[in-house]
């Protein structure tokens, strides 16, 4: 029996190494959509985001959207990179953004709390602002917290086989020295 011919093997597909910037490029895009809605329909845009939570349903548009996002952005990564996802990516891309955006409805819920108990004027105001502001916050850290895990993730697993790779050729050569 031969060995395989190495023009038959496949060349092993890389892992996909995530950057910042690519998700920062996204998060732009997003921030940019936001404040366009905002400028031009001012009112109205105001008006769905806040009748969604009084309604229940911001938070779980939230993580549909943060998801779908982070999804889309990491294949399109992987497609560029002509790399293989993995599943420690895949596992923190879906648990981040749910994570998140209900952690931060904690601290909306909150805020409203400490907003309504307070003797201000003007209060329904105030808390459509915390919705808005909670809402853009919330979908940019739901897109950006991920891919810094993951960034960082890869920077950790990346140092750990760097120490793994020195030991190993420490030991040979202090092997081979005998």
């Amino acid at each position: 029996m031969s060995a395989p011919a190495p023009a038959l093997a496949k060349a092993p597909r890389r892992t996909v190494t995530v950057r910042l910037a690519d998700a920062a490029l996204t998060v732009a895009c997003l921030s940019l959509v936001f404040g366009f809605l905002l400028v031009f329909f001012p009112v109205s845009f105001a008006r769905i985001i806040r009748d969604s939570w009084l309604h229940g349903n911001l938070t779980v548009a939230m993580m549909v959207i943060t998801l779908s996002i982070d999804a889309c952005l990491y294949v399109r990564i992987a497609y560029r990179l002509s790399a293989k996802p993995t599943v420690l990516a895949a596992a923190c891309l879906g648990s981040l953004p749910i994570v998140v955006a209900v952690g931060l409805n904690f601290c909306l819920q909150g805020a409203v709390d400490y907003t309504l108990s307070g003797d201000l004027p003007n209060l329904q105001a105030r808390v459509g602002e915390e919705i808005l502001a909670h809402t853009y916050l919330g979908l940019v850290s739901g897109i950006f917290l991920p891919f810094l895990a993951l960034r960082l993730l890869q920077q950790l697993k990346t140092a750990r086989s760097n120490r793994e790779t020195e030991s190993t050729s420490r030991t040979a050569a202090s092997v081979s020295s005998y």
